[in-house]
């Protein structure tokens, strides 16, 4: 039997972690000869496989699917995507000559409901969050994980809610379009788990599978030039700390690693490198102003060679989410040698092998997350860190998996 035709659909191919697992799937396939192609809302890579949506359609479509948050009033701090509006028909995918459609975060102005219910393809779907067995709510929340349970009704609504339920009448859509089963691949034991438990996708076929990073891209590089690479002279201990919504992003948990990094315990200054949106000068200021450390707001990292360089500059990636899945920061820098510090919660388990590549601190315990950046600055183990890596997210060990779902679902 001759090798799938594969058409990933993503709404972006560099714009968060979402979209870089995307794009590394993509690229993985090609680099071992499989008929593998993109299509995307916007692109940051000028690649002949990835064709991009025409530009105003995506974006009146985003600015559309937005502004239905209003009619919706809700204590539940999560992104919400209602998925009404897309940029991409089902018609175009239909008549594309792909053997299977590979779906990964396809909201924002890229698919509506209606039109993934409308392929008529075989789908393989990617989970990055709980959306798609959700209502509009992107992570299940303690509410929204409820609700996708028992299904979205009146009754379970949250008394705080009020105006339309949007998270109901998204799911309800999704009920009433999707009625053709996907196989389902969540990337982390977490979200498998979550989707087993949905009402929406609990009796899918199922299949865990990680992220890929390319380890042949990220890898160990010397410490020194990576940090004159990108502009830090000093030598002291670095922690770096990704986001790309930034420090306000509570789902990533800024606050707490800045609670942990104030205790009286670090006699010796750090330099805390900040990737993502800059904050306000005046956020800046008051971070500056008010903690011996040094921090640098180094802004959105613009490409792997950026990237690369941060990771081997930096002797600890702090991850401390209270919510996450697979954070593709936490692989691509444990494939650079650098450990990561995080909290047991979602995926991250499957990513930080304790006491080896990484801390796992208790969930949301300052004093934990403490503990773990003082035992990770005084014990570094980056070749160990580096074999973690290799052996659970190379391409070379996640391909053949996603080689065998692609075949089960042509059969």
């Amino acid at each position: 039997m001759a090798v799938p035709r594969i058409l990933h659909l993503s709404t972006y191919d560099a714009h968060g972690g979402a979209a870089r697992a995307a794009f590394s799937i993509h690229k993985a396939l090609l680099d071992a000869g499989i008929s593998s192609r993109m299509r995307v809302g916007s692109s940051s890579h000028k690649d002949p496989t990835i064709v991009e949506n025409k530009k105003y359609p995506f974006m009146l479509a985003k600015e559309a699917d937005r502004r239905l948050w209003a009619f919706q009033h809700s204590d539940t701090p999560t992104w919400r995507s209602p998925a009404r509006f897309g940029s991409i028909s089902a018609r175009e995918i239909n008549a594309s000559k792909a053997d299977v459609v590979h779906l990964h975060w396809v909201t924002d102005g890229f698919m509506s409901v209606e039109t993934i219910g409308a392929i008529r393809k075989p789908i393989i779907w990617s989970l990055c969050d709980a959306w798609a067995f959700s209502g509009a709510e992107h992570y299940a929340t303690q509410i929204s994980a409820r609700r996708s349970i028992e299904g979205y009704t009146k009754l379970n609504r949250p008394t705080t809610d009020s105006g339309i339920d949007i998270d109901r009448w998204t799911w309800e859509r999704k009920v009433k379009h999707w009625k053709t089963p996907m196989h389902i691949v969540p990337a982390s034991t977490w979200l498998t788990s979550a989707t087993q438990s949905s009402a929406l996708m609990g009796a899918w076929p199922i299949t865990r599978i990680p992220h890929i990073v390319n380890t042949e891209i990220f890898m160990p590089k010397d410490q020194m030039e990576a940090r004159k690479l990108i502009g830090i002279s000093s030598d002291r201990p670095v922690i770096l700390f990704l986001a790309s919504a930034g420090i306000n992003d509570r789902r990533k948990g800024w606050d707490l690693l800045c609670s942990a990094l104030e205790s009286p315990v670090f006699g010796v200054p750090l330099t805390v490198v900040i990737v993502g949106p800059k904050p306000t000068k005046a956020e800046q200021d008051e971070l500056s102003l008010s903690s011996q450390h040094r921090f640098i707001f180094f802004g959105e990292a613009h490409g792997d060679e950026e990237l690369v360089a941060l990771y081997n500059a930096a002797d600890i990636t702090a991850v401390p989410s209270r919510e996450d899945n697979m954070p593709i920061t936490a692989m691509e820098s444990q494939s650079c040698g650098t450990p990561v510090l995080a909290f047991a919660i979602g995926g991250l388990p499957d990513i930080v092998n304790h006491g080896i590549s990484g801390f796992l601190a208790e969930p949301n315990h300052i004093d934990d997350l403490k503990q773990g950046l003082i035992s990770l600055l005084k014990h570094n183990q980056r070749d160990a860190v580096r074999k973690h890596a290799l052996k659970t997210w190379s391409p070379q060990a996640v391909v053949p998996q996603l080689l065998d779902i692609y075949e089960s679902a042509r059969a």
